[in-house]
């Protein structure tokens, strides 16, 4: 035990032995009441004297150096020049690379959505001028059967997914 600690031992021996005098003269005071009159009362009793510390003098303030203003965002950036910092002060940079070859793909399936959509247009002609050719009843059946299933699913399936291939590419620009 170092020498502080033994002192410090010494002096809440000598606040107890006061709280329980205290407490004699006071039977409603609680144990930890009495102590804290004790230490309270006798100063010297538990206190442990500290270092007094010479009060350093403030350093004048330096004023801020002024920022530089940011420059000015260019509206006609392409994607791949963007860069991306995801947290301060550049700890974490994020760079957007192969947004050129997404946009290209995305292109290309649009235009082969939009060639899907056509071809399926000119079938969907052809049935319906087949339809009224044909004099066969089992044959219209089967010819409506197949103007429905254009009509229904494939056609709005395709456009549905053009528009949302389309959205995706103005997302992505």
């Amino acid at each position: 035990m170092t020498a502080k600690q033994k002192a410090a031992r010494a002096n809440f021996k000598k606040a107890v032995t006061e709280a329980q005098k205290l407490r004699k003269s006071n039977p409603k005071l609680t144990q930890a009441q009495a102590l804290k009159q004790a230490f309270a009362k006798n100063k010297k009793v538990g206190a442990v004297k500290k270092k007094a510390t010479p009060k350093k003098k403030a350093a004048p303030k330096k004023a801020a150096p002024k920022k530089k203003a940011a420059p000015k965002k260019v509206a006609s950036k392409r994607i791949t020049d963007i860069h991306k910092d995801s947290k301060s002060h550049n700890v974490n940079i994020r760079v957007v690379s192969g947004v050129g070859s997404i946009v290209n793909k995305t292109m290309k399936e649009i235009s082969d959505t939009k060639n899907i959509i056509l071809e399926q247009s000119a079938l969907l002609e052809r049935l319906q001028a087949a339809y009224k050719k044909s004099k066969s009843k089992i044959n219209k059946e089967l010819i409506m059967m197949d103007i429905k299933t254009l009509k229904n699913n494939f056609i709005p399936h395709n456009k549905r997914y053009l528009k949302s291939l389309q959205l995706s590419l103005k997302k992505s620009l």
